[in-house]
């Protein structure tokens, strides 16, 4: 092809027929070639090129068809050619100008046209003279389809070249002798692209079949040394991808071809060195392929190969590779036929970074197979090379492999590798003159940690002790901090499983001080001291691991099991509260998930118990505190389980029926001993998780209806009467107000669960066997609430609800010592006089008849009452008396006689002030009664009385008395 590409348009031709149809259509394919090339060269990036190249081949196909008819005149249009011909020149000048950014389907399509335009003008000029050209044109279209992968294109062409190939078989004119041998190169061509093609296509049957009709043209002629390396590339590309997919026959036969190939060509021998490089792959490749087919004549015939690529080839270091990989692969060879080519390799010559890295790659693979002689060629290496060479990268990766080596000679005792590894750091430290790269030292010191980590698995504790040891030689001081702590805290554990303590805390100093800070490092030094039984090492270890930022509530976990495990309860429970009170924490990231929060406080609570009971109280008061905050920290995080949506459930009714009952046994228990405060706190904290789950409780399950509904009614009786006691001991009248507040409201609810409960017990047959005591108790739990409700409005000055209340308490008939306390709160209360004696009249009504109650305490009542009510409410004093009257009737001997006196000796004398007061009858009343109570005195006093009385009725004058 001409390269001067056209500068000009393309004249129209004066040759044809002017206005015929056939002169139209070839017209209208110079007019779109002229628009295609004038695009090519203006922008051959234009996206509309390829659509033209396109419509223009469709054009040349129906203009083809028209001429093959081979009825038109001849037009012998040398215009039409021009033009097919610029255009391939200018996708061949766009090609080597810019190959990597063309549009390489628009190029492949205007070259296809190119050749198309072109056949069309030979057609219309009817002559074949030019029949390889054209030939060859589309050949070679053909090959840049295929470089291109444009698979449509390709088939276009081959179905031209086939029509073209059959023509020129049939043609009867004989060939010249010249002739002849372009006809015979050209056939080799095109049956090869053809082959390419069916490569491409993955058509195996016409690859054989276009091969059996190539294989005559290739023993008949001598291929031009400038064709032959295309035609090799051809069937190497072929047989390589057959080796890929391990179809090894295939690859066999292809390569094979690819060696015959050179065989055939007129070089004399003399190749390229670019051919000479294709040659030797070819035959590597191929080689390859014979031994993967494993059959005796096939390893023969590869045998044969290499020997003649022996005397073929010198020995480089691409070819003693592929003599290491045929000793590798052959199975009837020994390791030392591999070794003996790595010597060959290494004693060749100046090592460069490609035969380096080849030469390591074959020790690699001598290593897998004997660790032995991996050993003798690195040290061959090492000493005889590297030692020489100013190269410390390549030192330090032999270095590597050699650790490795050493790491995998089975054949060696355990003692001698470690040794072997020691003079190796040894040796390795005085041929470096600079540290060791951290890619080298991470890379050996991998080895040795996963020797030690195998040994370690496998319980052989002093072997891994050895292994991580050699981890911290000198020699790999640029580790970093990092991977020297994690050896260090292998070394440690190895030597703690050898219960060998006082090492760990050897090792332990030699690490830096960062390290020894970690968490890691701190949990081992932490069991160490559990195992040593030093606890206070043991808190302090724990202190740490919890302060640190990346310490987590899974690790203390693993501290509080360990300590379990060890039997150590106040190790375990400090644990448990750095648990606490990481999960506490907001800016912890643990999840709860992780952690059955309600079972960790559980144990927490339950170890706590333990501790404080073991412990005087009045130096347990901080314990006690921490105590009451669990149970109120697992409240709150109950309390936000229920109300959050998606949560894991974990604080269900049977969690919360723990802790519960949990906190008032706990507050019964230490009501004696503990700060009363802690009894409130903890009856509060059971009151606030009954709340929690009693809506949860089945009311169809009696049992646990009875059971809840008890809980509630002890644990607000609990509450209260903490209340009530710490607010006789509070001086603060705010604090002992409130207090006060609180016990009442604690009354309330107590009054609306005992009717609750009386209710439901009544409707309940199945638990009536204990309906009877259950009564009594509650009876005497309400009375002993409504006198703390007594004592709690007397205290907060609500007198007008003071005879409400002892009216309850009266008709729950308590036993005295009930109403004993109601007149010891009013008597030392500031109350007004009119509830003061109406409450003491009904509590003296109630008491007085009953023949149970202790006289002595009443009668120091009555007195009380009699005091009081004489000068202001003398009907209240007379009721009083007159229920008195009656006791001494029915137990004269009971009553105190210096009361019965008294009150005789106060009822004269107010009668003796009436009659000074000229209240004749109010006298004679109060002298009346007074005789009464003399009656059960003495005679003498009675008689005196009545001696006066009789006066007073028979005279007016006061001076008789």
């Amino acid at each position: 092809m001409d390269n001067e590409a056209a500068a000009t348009l393309f004249p129209k031709s004066t040759n044809s027929t002017a206005g015929s149809n056939l002169e139209k259509r070839i017209q209208n394919v110079r007019d779109q070639a002229t628009a295609i090339w004038d695009k090519l060269k203006r922008n051959p990036h234009d996206r509309t090129i390829t659509a033209a190249a396109e419509s223009m081949i469709v054009a040349l196909e129906q203009l083809a068809f028209t001429v093959s008819k081979g009825k038109h005149t001849i037009i012998n249009d040398t215009t039409l050619d021009d033009i097919g011909t610029r255009l391939w020149n200018e996708t061949t000048i766009l090609i080597r100008e810019d190959a990597e950014k063309i549009d390489k389907t628009a190029v492949c399509t205007v070259r296809c046209a190119a050749c198309f335009i072109i056949d069309c003008a030979e057609k219309l000029a009817k002559t074949n003279a030019s029949e390889f050209r054209i030939f060859k044109c589309y050949l070679k279209a053909l090959k840049m389809c295929l470089d291109h992968e444009e698979g449509i294109l390709a088939t276009k062409l081959v179905d031209r070249l086939s029509k073209l190939y059959d023509a020129m078989l049939k043609k009867e004119t004989p060939r010249s002798a010249s002739d002849q041998l372009i006809f015979s190169v050209v056939s080799i061509e095109y049956y090869l692209w053809r082959i390419a093609q069916a490569w491409k296509q993955e058509n195996t049957a016409l690859m054989d079949l276009l091969y059996s009709k190539l294989a005559p043209h290739l023993s008949s002629v001598n291929i031009p040394s400038k064709k032959l390396e295309s035609l090799v590339d051809i069937f190497y590309q072929i047989g390589t991808d057959f080796l890929r997919k391990k179809q090894y026959e295939n690859a066999d036969k292809w390569l094979g071809l690819g060696t015959d190939l050179f065989l055939h060509t007129d070089s004399d021998g003399d190749l390229s060195e670019t051919a000479t490089e294709l040659k030797f792959n070819v035959m590597r490749n191929q080689i390859r392929a014979l031994y993967n087919t494993g059959g005796p004549d096939d390893i023969a015939k590869a045998k044969n190969l290499l020997r003649d690529m022996e005397d073929e080839f010198p020995s480089t270091i691409w070819f003693l590779m592929l003599k290491f990989d045929v000793a590798k692969n052959d199975k009837t060879g020994s390791p030392d036929v591999m070794l003996d080519v790595i010597m060959q390799m290494i004693f060749l010559g100046n090592l460069t970074a490609t035969s380096f890295k080849i030469i390591l790659n074959t020790i690699q693979s001598l290593l897998n197979q004997n660790a032995v002689l991996a050993c003798k060629a690195l040290d061959y290496l090492l000493t005889k090379k590297l030692s020489l060479v100013d190269r410390q990268d390549w030192l330090q990766e032999a270095f590597v492999l050699r650790v490795t080596a050493i790491s995998k000679d089975t054949s060696m005792q355990q003692h001698d590798s470690i040794n072997a590894l020691n003079k190796l750091f040894a040796a390795m430290e005085k041929l470096i003159s600079e540290p060791i790269a951290a890619k080298a030292v991470n890379g050996s010191q991998t080895i040795l940690w996963r020797t030690g980590e195998s040994y370690f698995a496998a319980e052989k504790f002093e072997a891994a002790l050895e292994w991580f040891r050699l981890g911290l030689h000198p020699i790999f001081y640029n580790s970093g901090e990092v991977n020297r702590a994690k050896i260090f805290r292998k070394v440690m554990l190895c030597e703690f499983n050898l219960q060998n303590y006082t090492a760990v805390t050897g090792t332990y100093s030699e690490m830096p001080a960062a390290s020894q800070e970690s968490p890691l490092t701190q949990y081992i030094v932490y069991t160490t001291a559990l195992a040593t039984f030093d606890d206070a090492l043991a808190q302090n270890c724990l202190n740490k691991i919890s302060t640190l930022p990346t310490a987590d509530a899974t690790m203390m976990c693993a501290c509080a099991m360990e300590a379990q495990h060890k039997d150590n309860k106040p190790i375990t429970l400090a644990a448990m509260k750095f648990i606490v009170q990481k999960l506490q924490d907001k800016d912890n990231a643990s999840p709860h998930q992780e952690i059955h929060v309600p079972a960790l406080l559980r144990c927490v609570i339950r170890l706590m118990v333990l501790e404080i009971e073991k412990t005087v109280p009045n130096k347990a008061v901080t314990e006690i505190d921490q105590l009451c905050q669990y149970f109120e920290n697992a409240h709150a995080l109950a309390k936000q389980s229920q109300s959050t949506q998606g949560v894991d459930g974990s604080f269900d009714a049977n969690e919360c029926e723990w802790f519960a009952r949990n906190a008032y046994n706990t507050a019964l228990k230490g009501c004696k001993r503990w700060p009363p405060e802690s009894t409130l706190r903890l009856s509060d904290c059971c009151l606030r998780f009954i709340g929690l789950y009693q809506g949860n409780v089945d009311r169809s399950d009696a049992q646990g209806m009875d059971i809840i509904l008890w809980q509630r009614i002890t644990a607000l009786f609990l509450s209260s009467s903490a209340a009530v006691y710490m607010a006789r001991l509070k001086e603060h009248i705010p604090e002992q107000r409130e207090l006060f507040q609180m016990a009442r409201r604690h009354v309330r609810t107590f009054r609306q669960a005992s009717a609750e409960y009386a209710q439901f017990i009544s409707t309940r047959p199945e638990i009536k066997d204990n309906i009877e005591t259950r009564q009594l108790d509650l009876q005497a739990k309400l009375a002993a609430m409504l006198a703390f409700d007594f004592e709690a409005a007397a205290n907060l000055e609500i007198w007008s609800e003071l005879p409400s209340i002892t009216e309850e308490i009266l008709k729950l008939k308590p036993e005295l010592r009930t109403y004993e306390s109601l007149v010891d709160v009013l008597l030392g209360a500031s109350s007004p006089v009119d509830e003061t004696l109406i409450v003491l009249q009904m509590i003296l009504s109630a008491t007085l008849l009953d023949q149970d109650n202790e006289i002595e305490k009443l009668s120091r009542w009555v007195r009380c009452l009699v005091t009081v009510s004489l000068p202001r409410r003398q009907e209240v004093t007379e009721q009083i008396l007159s229920q008195v009257l009656v006791k001494l009737g029915d137990f004269k001997e009971r009553y105190p006689q210096e009361e019965t006196h008294w009150l005789s000796t106060t009822c004269w004398n107010y009668g003796v002030d009436l009659y000074c007061t000229n209240n004749i009858s109010g006298c004679k009343r109060w002298c009346e009664i007074a005789i009464s109570l003399a009656s059960f005195v003495n005679e003498t006093i009675e008689y005196q009385m009545q001696q006066n009385y009789l006066r007073i009725c028979n005279t007016n004058d006061p001076d008789l008395m």
